[in-house]
């Protein structure tokens, strides 16, 4: 009997020492996978400043397009850009998640970083280890800002008969993941297929330079965005409600340029005896009601008119309020 009780006593201590040692494996587990999620949403955070700071030499200055080397990640990483048309300006909400072996593959991304004049054109959710972009300058008939268009490595476009001048910005900035194909049979399986004058069913995105509409096509439904100019690169590589957004902020950028123009005009137009630029105040004025209270991308068209027109003017007065763009 006494032998039995020793061999009890000793089965409950191994059982005792194997449950303690489970409950600190256990522990030190946990701890290590909450440090771990820290330092993810440190670095994460800091990730994205870093972001902001590498896109900021991506503007144009007065070249007419730009693009930088790759933006490398060391695994797989998230961008999430979150749009806000709300405020004098809008805002562009950026932030990132990085993903790890060791606890959740994805977790909430870390702290975003605000930008409040720069316009990124992309997938709400943009997804790879390689990230390309590029910039373009938009003008509404002044220079109003450079946007930004970003997409992934695990992203890949196939423009089908593109425009000239689309094939030759794509050949001359070297941009990556973009094929140039005269057909759709020519498209590499599972990249996007962009047609240009062209609707078949098997393109995922129908471009139309005449009506300056782009198109894009899902399982379920389609959704139509309208152009001017550039942003027609920001009409097919960002998502709709992206684009719909900085629409709306860039023609609040717009409404406050106008402004500023008609008040150079009043200054010019006082110091000269000819009232060089006078009769321009009047349709800035306007022209800034009219854009600041854009809506849609579908308001692009009647202000691309009006700019056409105030642009024409400019042009050929002696002392123009902006140059050439």
């Amino acid at each position: 009997m006494m032998r039995g009780k020793k061999g009890f006593e000793f089965s409950f201590g191994w059982m005792f020492a194997i449950i303690v040692g489970a409950m600190i494996i256990f522990l030190a587990i946990y701890a290590a996978v909450r440090l771990v999620s820290t330092e993810r949403v440190a670095q994460d955070t800091a990730s994205a400043k870093e972001l902001e700071i590498i896109l900021t030499p991506v503007e144009t200055g007065f070249e007419s397009a730009k693009a930088v080397a790759p933006i490398r990640f060391p695994s797989d990483t998230r961008i999430f850009n979150n749009c806000s048309a709300k405020g004098s300006f809008g805002e562009q909400e950026i932030s990132i998640a990085s993903s790890l072996g060791l606890g959740k593959k994805w977790q909430k991304p870390g702290v975003p970083v605000l930008f409040y004049n720069k316009y990124i054109f992309s997938s709400r959710v943009a997804e790879g280890k390689e990230f390309y972009v590029f910039s373009k300058p938009f003008s509404l008939p002044y220079k109003v800002a450079d946007i930004m268009v970003m997409w992934t490595n695990k992203e890949r476009y196939c423009f089908v008969n593109a425009p000239n001048e689309i094939a030759d910005e794509v050949k001359k900035l070297g941009l990556r993941n973009i094929d140039l194909n005269e057909s759709l049979a020519a498209c590499i399986k599972g990249s996007r297929k962009v047609c240009f004058y062209s609707d078949l069913p098997n393109c995922d995105m129908i471009v139309s330079p005449e009506q300056k509409i782009v198109t894009k096509r899902t399982n379920e439904s389609s959704q139509t965005v309208s152009y001017e100019g550039n942003l027609i690169y920001g009409a097919i590589f960002a998502d709709p409600m992206i684009y719909e957004c900085q629409v709306q902020r860039l023609m609040k950028r717009t409404a406050e340029l106008a402004l500023l123009y008609s008040s150079k005009s009043e200054i010019i137009s006082a110091k000269s005896p000819s009232s060089c630029s006078l009769d321009m105040q009047g349709e800035l004025g306007a022209f800034a009601l009219l854009a600041a209270a854009t809506q849609d991308s579908a308001s692009l068209r009647g202000l691309s008119f009006s700019s056409e027109t105030m642009n024409s003017k400019n042009k050929n007065m002696k002392c123009p309020l902006w140059g050439e763009s």
